[in-house]
C-alpha cells in the first residue's frame, strides 16, 4: 500500500512567529459531490433538501506534494522522525507557532480517532459477533489492528476502554484512548432525584451549585487508577454542555434558584450596571462565558489533583457554544486541548478555523463529524451529518474535512463519528443514534471498504501533509 512523503524533506518546523493561523492550500483541480442538508422543520421534525453539488478536494490534488513510500512511526502511532522532550505520558506543546500533540516517547501525534469503539447491542450485532470472534478480547484485537492499518491511532469517547486496556498489556503497538467522565451530566441527575422540582431547571444552574464541586471530587478519586497509564490521552469532563441563550434565559428567570446561583448573577448585574431584563445578547454572551469558565475551573482543578499526567480535554463544544467567544476563552483557560463537536457545515470555515486560533491561544480538535449514504440502504433520518449518495462520497468528505483541518496551525487531530452503524433494532439505543450510516463498519462488522481506503490515503500521509501546510502558513 502506498505510503506518501513530501517532494522535498522538511528538516525542522522554524521557530519564526506566526502570522496567519491558516494555511491556503493551493490545489490541481477539484471533485464535485451531491449531498442534501439535514435540517428541522418548525415542528421539530427531520427533514433534508434536495441533492445539491458541494466542492471537495482530496490529496492528489494538493499542489507540491508527491508520493513515495515513507513510514516513521512510533509504537504510539507518533511522528518519529521529529523528537522532543519525552515525559512518558501525553502532553501538548506550541512549537514554532504551531501547536501539537507529543506523545509519551516525545513524538508529535496528529490525534485521529474513532468514537464509540464498542460492540453492538442488537440481535444482529450479537449474533454476527459470535460468528466473527470468540471473544471481545478477540474483536477489540482484530479492530485496533485493522485501525492502526487505516492510519487511527486513538479510541474517542464512549469506547470499550476496558478491553482497550487489555489490548494495551500486551501488544508492542498500544493503542491511545479517552475517557468520558459525564460529571455534570451525572450531578445534574443525582441533584433532581433529590430534588424533583429541579427538573426543569437550567442545566446552568447545576454548574453553579455548590455541590457540584463536591461530586467531582467524589468521583474523580476513580481516575487515580488509569494515573500512570501512558496509553491514556485524556478526560472529557462531559459532552455538549448546553451553554445557550435559551438556558441563560432560564435561568435568569428562575425564581428558586440555589443561593450561589442567584449571588453570582447578582455579581455580574451589579458588574455591568444593567438590570435583567435589559441584558443585550452580547452581555449575555459573555455572562454564558463566565459560566463556562466556572464549570471548566471547577473541573480542571479537581483532574489534575486526581490525574495530573493525562490531558483535560474539555466538553466537546457545539452549536452556538463554539461560536461564543468567551465560552472559548472560558475553556481554554483551563483545558489542554478544547474539543468541538462539528455540524452543520461542509468543510471546516475559514472564520471559525482563525477565531479558534486566536481566542485563548490552545490547541483544539474536532471530536465529531461523519457524513451517511444512500447505497447504506439505511433510512438515515437521525443523526446531523451530511447524507451523501455513496461511501466514496464519505471518504472524499473526509479528505476534505481533514485537508481544511491541517490548515489550521492550533488544530491537532480530529475524531471520525463512529465506529459502527446505528441499527434500528437496537431498541437501547438514543434516538440520534437509531438508523443511520454514520459507522466505519455496518450493523455486521463488515468494513465500509471505500470509505476506509480513502481515510487510508489521509491517514498515512498526515504528518508529511502538517509538515508541508505548515510551511505554506509560515510563508504568508
Amino acid at each position: 500500500m502506498y505510503r506518501f512523503f513530501l517532494l522535498f524533506e522538511l528538516l525542522i518546523f522554524s521557530a519564526l512567529p506566526v502570522v496567519n493561523l491558516e494555511a491556503q492550500i493551493r490545489y490541481s483541480d477539484s471533485v464535485v459531490v451531491q449531498a442534501k442538508i439535514w435540517s428541522r422543520d418548525a415542528n421539530r421534525n427531520i427533514q433534508y433538501s434536495d441533492w445539491k453539488n458541494f466542492t471537495a478536494h482530496t490529496i492528489d490534488q494538493v499542489i507540491g506534494i508527491t508520493a513515495v513510500r515513507n513510514e516513521n512511526l512510533d509504537k504510539w502511532g507518533g511522528n518519529a522522525s521529529r523528537v522532543f522532550s519525552a515525559t512518558g505520558f501525553f502532553r501538548v506543546e506550541k512549537l514554532g507557532g504551531k501547536w501539537e500533540v507529543i506523545d509519551p516517547a516525545g513524538h508529535p501525534f496528529l490525534v485521529t480517532a474513532i468514537n464509540s469503539i464498542r460492540l453492538g447491542n442488537s440481535a444482529t450485532n450479537q449474533s454476527y459477533f459470535k460468528q466473527l470472534w470468540s471473544s471481545r478480547n478477540d474483536w477489540m484485537t482484530s479492530q485496533i489492528k485493522m485501525f492502526q492499518s487505516y492510519g487511527f491511532n486513538t479510541a474517542g469517547c464512549w469506547s470499550d476502554t476496558a478491553s482497550i486496556r487489555a489490548y494495551n498489556d500486551t501488544s508492542l503497538h498500544p493503542f491511545a484512548y479517552t475517557t468520558q467522565l459525564n460529571l455534570l451530566a451525572g450531578y445534574t441527575r443525582e441533584a433532581i432525584r433529590n430534588n424533583p422540582a429541579r427538573k426543569s431547571a437550567s442545566v446552568l444552574s447545576f454548574i453553579l451549585d455548590s455541590a457540584f464541586e463536591a461530586y467531582c471530587n467524589l468521583h474523580a478519586v476513580e481516575l487515580q487508577k488509569t494515573s500512570k497509564d501512558p496509553n491514556l490521552l485524556g478526560h472529557f469532563s462531559d459532552n455538549e454542555i448546553a451553554f445557550s441563550i435559551a438556558q441563560l434565559d432560564s435561568l435568569l428567570m428562575d425564581k428558586q434558584i440555589s443561593p450561589i446561583s442567584e449571588k453570582v448573577l447578582n455579581n455580574w448585574i451589579e458588574e455591568n450596571g444593567t438590570p435583567r431584563e435589559l441584558i443585550t445578547s452580547n452581555q449575555k454572551e459573555k455572562l454564558l462565558g463566565k459560566i463556562a469558565q466556572h464549570y471548566f475551573k471547577t473541573v480542571s482543578t479537581v483532574l489534575k489533583k486526581n490525574d495530573p499526567n493525562h490531558l483535560y480535554l474539555g466538553s466537546r463544544l457545539h452549536a452556538a457554544a463554539k461560536n461564543n467567544r468567551y465560552i472559548f476563552e472560558g475553556a481554554a483557560a483551563y483545558v489542554d486541548l478544547v474539543s468541538i463537536n462539528y455540524y452543520g457545515y461542509w468543510e471546516p470555515k475559514s472564520t471559525h478555523l482563525s477565531d479558534w486560533g486566536n481566542w485563548g491561544d490552545r490547541p483544539f480538535f474536532i471530536t465529531e463529524f461523519y457524513t451517511k449514504a444512500m447505497d447504506s440502504g439505511m433510512d438515515n433520518m437521525s443523526g446531523a451529518g451530511w447524507l451523501v449518495k455513496t461511501q466514496e462520497d464519505r471518504g472524499i468528505h473526509y479528505q476534505n474535512f481533514c485537508l481544511r483541518l491541517l490548515s489550521s496551525a492550533n488544530c491537532v487531530g480530529w475524531h471520525w463519528f463512529r465506529y459502527q452503524d446505528n441499527d434500528p433494532g437496537d431498541n437501547t439505543a438514543d434516538p440520534s443514534n437509531r438508523d443511520a450510516n454514520k459507522g466505519l463498519v455496518n450493523t455486521q462488522y463488515q468494513l465500509y471498504v471505500p470509505l476506509a481506503n480513502r481515510m487510508k490515503e489521509l491517514n498515512l500521509f498526515k504528518y508529511q501533509l502538517s509538515a508541508f501546510i505548515f510551511a505554506n502558513i509560515q510563508k504568508q
